[in-house]
C-alpha cells in the first residue's frame, strides 16, 4: 500500500486579492509600532505586555491587539508565557542597525503621507502629482517645515544609501578620478563611502541648504577634511572642474526637462575626459514583479514629472543633455550605474 501526501489546496483568487486589499492595515500597524519604538524596547529580549504598555504609554489591551496582529506576518512573536519578542524581521524596525527601515516606516505611514496615497486615482486621471494638490506645496518644501516628516525622510535616504553604497563602490572603479561631486547627495553617506574606499580622492557634496546642515556620515567615515559641503540648487549651478559627477537616485524625482537641465549642467561643468554617473533603478520590461514598478507609483504621487525610467529613456535624456551613454553597470543592489561622457 502506498501513501500520498494530500495536495495543498490552491489559494482562491479572491482570498489572494483580499490579502492584497488588507495590506494597508499592515502598513499602518508597522508605522504605529515604529512610532512607539516597540522593536527598540524588545532589543534586549522578550518583555511582558505590562512593560511594553508602560514603555510606550499605550493602552494595554489595544497594544496587545496591535502586537498580536503583527505576529501573523512574523514581525513579533508571542511567547508561551505571554511575553512578546522581536524576530529578525521585526528587528529591522529598531532605530539602530545597518538593516533598519524604521525611518521609512515613520514616513510612509504618517497621516500627511496617507492623504497623498489616497490621491492616486486623481493622479492617474490627471497625470499630475497628488502631493502638491493635497498639501498645497511641493514635497521638498512641505517636509522641510515638518520635522517629523523631514527627519524621517532624510534619515531614510541616508540609511538606504548606506545599504546600497557597498554595492556601488564594489561595482565601479573611482580610482582614476581626483575630484568627485555628489549632486543632490543628501547628508553625504554615498560620498563618504566613495571617499572612504579611495584615500586620494577629494569630494564635494551639493544639496539644498536645509539638507546639508547635518553631514554626519562624512564625519563618521573620517573623510570630512577631504570634502567641501555646498548648500545650493543643482538646477541652477554645480561646481566646476570635477572628474566625476555622481547623481544617485535623484533624477527619479524630476521630469525630463529638469533632469535634462541637471545633466546638462554637469556635462558643461566637468573636466575634460570626465564622467557623469547616474545611479538609479531601471524599469524592466515584462510582467515579473519589480520594486521599480512600485516605486514608480510613489514618484507619480509625490513628484511632478518624477518616474522610474527605462534604459532607452535614460539614453534619450543623456543625448538631449549633450552626453553619450557609454555603459550601464549593474550592481548588487536595485540600482544600476549609467555612465555618461560628452557626446
Amino acid at each position: 500500500m502506498s501513501s500520498t501526501t494530500p495536495a495543498k489546496p490552491a489559494v482562491q483568487p479572491s482570498a489572494e486579492m483580499l490579502r492584497m486589499l488588507n495590506a494597508f492595515l499592515t502598513v499602518q500597524a508597522l508605522h504605529v509600532a515604529a512610532v512607539l519604538g516597540v522593536a527598540d524596547l524588545l532589543a534586549a529580549g522578550p518583555k511582558s505586555l505590562d512593560d511594553l504598555a508602560a514603555g510606550t504609554k499605550a493602552d494595554r489591551p489595544s497594544l496587545h491587539r496591535l502586537l498580536r496582529m503583527l505576529t501573523g506576518p512574523g514581525v513579533f512573536r508571542e511567547e508561551a508565557d505571554g511575553r512578546f519578542a522581536t524576530t529578525p524581521l521585526g528587528a529591522t524596525l529598531r532605530s539602530d542597525g545597518s538593516d533598519s527601515v524604521r525611518d521609512w516606516a515613520l514616513f510612509v505611514g504618517a497621516p500627511e503621507m496617507w492623504a497623498v496615497w489616497a490621491g492616486l486615482r486623481d493622479s492617474v486621471m490627471s497625470g499630475e502629482a497628488s502631493f502638491p494638490a493635497v498639501h498645497g506645496a511641493p514635497m521638498w518644501e512641505y517636509i522641510a517645515t515638518r520635522p517629523n516628516l523631514g527627519e524621517a525622510f532624510n534619515g531614510w535616504m541616508t540609511r538606504q544609501s548606506r545599504q546600497h553604497n557597498s554595492a556601488l563602490v564594489a561595482a565601479y572603479d573611482f580610482s582614476p578620478f581626483r575630484l568627485v561631486v555628489d549632486v543632490g547627495g543628501g547628508q553625504g553617506s554615498t560620498l563618504a563611502a566613495v571617499l572612504g574606499a579611495h584615500p586620494l580622492l577629494r569630494g564635494v557634496l551639493l544639496d539644498l541648504p536645509q539638507v546639508v546642515t547635518r553631514t554626519t556620515p562624512l564625519d563618521e567615515a573620517g573623510v570630512a577634511a577631504r570634502c567641501e559641503v555646498i548648500g545650493g540648487d543643482m538646477l541652477r549651478v554645480v561646481p566646476k572642474g570635477a572628474d566625476a559627477y555622481l547623481i544617485k537616485r535623484v533624477l527619479m524625482d524630476w521630469g525630463d526637462a529638469d533632469s535634462t537641465t541637471i545633466l546638462r549642467r554637469c556635462a558643461s561643468a566637468m573636466a575634460d575626459g570626465g564622467r557623469v554617473l547616474v545611479v538609479e533603478m531601471l524599469m524592466p520590461t515584462g510582467n515579473d514583479p519589480s520594486p521599480a514598478k512600485t516605486f514608480d507609483i510613489l514618484m507619480l504621487l509625490n513628484q511632478p514629472g518624477g518616474r522610474i525610467r527605462t534604459e532607452i529613456e535614460f539614453r534619450e535624456l543623456f543625448t538631449a543633455s549633450g552626453l553619450r551613454l557609454s555603459r550601464v553597470v549593474p550592481t548588487a543592489s536595485p540600482n544600476s550605474i549609467l555612465e555618461g561622457v560628452r557626446a
